[in-house]
């Protein structure tokens, strides 16, 4: 019952997570506006990473600039930048191309294998940023920060690559661009100018992705977006520190302690790596479907029915939705966008429901009507997978083919083409399985009735030689009480006992015997005894012909006869009587010693002969014989065998 309670909880639980959690996001581009967030955090995710990677964009090795044909005012604007550029990044190396690596000019013919730093000097030239400087003699051809030819001007040629980037396409020759200056502008003037190109390019600015949504969109900024819109963008606060970050040593680690201790767990990892949150996906969905069928497993697996059906029903349902409850999971893991509502949850577990039912009812009539061919279980195995995986692609075929989807078709296909296979060949290892225990079952059986019969046998034989020592003992001890008084009578006595023991030894390893001459050795016994005592013992014999030829255990009537002669006979000083009766019964045979010694006492406890004939009796008839000792009003014991003549 806990199991069924634990298994309905799941099924009730994964819904319930699933469609809240997911409606607690409203859209791709404003995700959970409820959650306090940190705007420049914000600001950096937005822009810094692509929403599916870590990878970020940005100069591993030095920045390296190459001013060319500058004035001092040029060259006073470009190392207040430098300044300033070093004081937001002081791990980075921002300098003159000239300084850093001891080369005047930048010549990409030249040096081109030399190590510098390092660092390759092709791949130093390869990402350096050539300014090159015009002087105008009109002011109106000089370059402002409100001019819509300097934002044209600031796309320059290539792309961003770090210098150990081997994807850098080959004859990539660094960044350039030409600014044009008149004389009469200020080093304040030309260092905003400066700063606007040099901020832009080495956050990447270019490469940024296009997924601004409206509460971040910080205008005015000058990283706001990918491509510079405005005349005039302001170096703000967040972009100051977008550009720290971008360059700190701990930026990815940062990054995702921000989106962790903000969002859902699913959101942030789905954010961070999306390979990464696919593959946790597929682990937690395969978990919770391994645990939710090892359950069903245990609480169905060998479950009667009143109707066979529902012994196809349950089974195959309960794989139907567990494969739903994986497709569900891993979907809710690995989007973020998509809202679960209850009723198409309802309406899609009913049809998974109606198709589990027909299939079910197609693997009963093909296993109680149409597997009758009289096959070896290999075949018989082979056909009923394939039947399996036949049935369940069907109705899947049936269904795309109704929803005419031909863009999407494929890859959805794939996955129900996995979920058939994987169905069959569980099928197929429980249909394995069971052959498999059944016959194991069987075969134990088998040894285990093999053993008991050899134990039984090991019983029987191991009672009948308790007997004859027992009776040798008591035989020898009367012979010894005759042997100097009457030689004649000793003499015939031991005669009688040879006989007795010819009767065991001739039937070695024999475990019965006829009724006649199971007599017949009671009679020898009864002779032996009775010349022991004389006129104090007389016997009688009655047994009814027909049943001479019933086979008894040997020995059985003998510790009877002699139980008689010791508890009876014995212990009386007058004549002594033995009666021995074998008759039938209307369900068997009644084997009846009487005698008129001494009653039994209360709570008779029998003697070794006695208990030999309980075991007897319990071995070879189990509950199909009985013992019954009575005092009045004769005493007896009566044995009751019931047997078929």
């Amino acid at each position: 019952m806990k199991k069924i309670v634990l298994f309905c909880l799941i099924l009730a639980a994964i819904p319930i997570i699933v469609i809240s959690g997911s409606s607690k996001s409203q859209n791709r581009y404003n995700y959970y506006p409820n959650l306090p967030k940190d705007d420049k955090w914000e600001y950096v995710k937005e822009r810094v990473f692509d929403g599916e990677t870590e990878k970020v964009n940005k100069y591993s090795g030095p920045i390296l600039v190459e001013l060319i044909n500058a004035s001092k005012l040029d060259s006073v604007a470009l190392e207040n930048n430098f300044d300033e550029l070093r004081t937001l990044i002081p791990n980075k190396e921002i300098n003159y191309f000239r300084n850093f690596t001891g080369i005047p000019k930048v010549n990409p013919n030249l040096h081109r294998n030399e190590k510098i730093k390092g660092y390759e000097y092709s791949d130093l030239w390869a990402v350096s940023i050539s300014i090159y400087i015009t002087e105008v003699d009109s002011l109106q051809d000089a370059y402002s920060l409100e001019d819509k030819r300097f934002l044209k001007a600031v796309k320059p040629n290539g792309i961003f690559f770090s210098p150990m980037n081997k994807d850098r396409p080959s004859g990539f020759s660094g960044s350039k661009i030409t600014f044009k200056f008149h004389k009469s502008q200020t080093v304040e003037e030309r260092q905003d100018i400066i700063r606007f190109y040099l901020v832009r390019m080495i956050s990447c600015a270019s490469l940024f992705k296009e997924r601004i949504n409206g509460k971040f969109d910080i205008k005015g900024a000058m990283l706001n977006r990918n491509e510079a819109t405005s005349w005039h963008l302001d170096f703000t606060d967040y972009d100051k520190f977008l550009l720290q970050k971008l360059y700190s040593p701990t930026l990815v680690k940062e990054y995702k302690d921000y989106m962790y201790s903000t969002y859902p767990w699913r959101f942030a990892g789905n954010f961070i790596n999306k390979e990464k949150q696919k593959i946790l996906a597929n682990w937690i969905a395969s978990f919770s479907v391994f645990i939710m069928l090892f359950l069903g497993f245990n609480i169905l697996y060998k479950r009667t029915y009143k109707f066979l059906y529902l012994s196809y029903f349950f089974p195959v349902v309960v794989a139907f939705i567990c494969f739903y409850y994986a497709s569900f999971i891993h979907s809710y893991l690995i989007t973020t966008g998509n809202h679960f509502q209850f009723r198409t949850y309802y309406l899609t577990c009913l049809s998974y429901i109606l198709i589990g039912a027909v299939l079910a009812f197609c693997l009963m009539f093909y296993d109680r009507y149409i597997n009758k061919f009289n096959w070896n279980f290999t075949k018989e195995f082979v056909f009923k997978i394939c039947f399996t995986l036949i049935a369940v692609l069907v109705p899947i075929f049936i269904i795309f083919i109704a929803e005419n989807k031909f863009v999407d078709w494929f890859f959805r296909l794939n996955t129900f083409l996995a979920f058939a296979f994987l169905f069959s060949i569980v099928r197929g290892i429980f249909i394995y399985l069971d052959h498999f225990s059944e016959n194991l079952i069987k075969q134990k059986d088998i040894e285990l009735s093999q053993l008991k019969a050899l134990n039984a046998q090991a019983e029987v034989k191991l009672l009948q030689s308790q007997i004859n020592p027992h009776f040798l003992y008591n035989a020898l001890n009367s012979i010894a009480s005759l042997a100097q008084t009457d030689a004649s009578k000793t003499e015939k006595m031991a005669l009688s006992l040879s006989d007795l023991f010819k009767y065991t030894i001739n039937r070695k390893g024999k475990k019965k015997n006829a009724i006649s001459d199971e007599v017949e050795m009671v009679k020898t016994y009864l002779e032996v005894e009775q010349i022991r005592f004389g006129d104090r013992l007389s016997y009688k014999v009655q047994v009814d012909e027909s049943l001479n030829d019933i086979e008894i255990p040997m020995f059985l009537i003998q510790p009877l006869i002699e139980n008689a002669v010791k508890h009876g006979i014995s212990k009386i000083e007058g004549a002594g009587e033995i009666q021995l009766k074998i008759s039938k019964n209307k369900e068997g045979i009644d084997i009846i010693v009487t005698d008129n010694g001494p009653q039994f006492p209360d709570g008779f406890v029998s003697g070794h002969g006695l208990q030999t004939v309980y075991d007897l009796l319990k071995f070879s008839y189990a509950d199909n014989a009985s013992i019954n000792i009575v005092n009045e009003p004769v005493k007896q014991i009566t044995i009751t065998i019931k047997t078929k003549f």
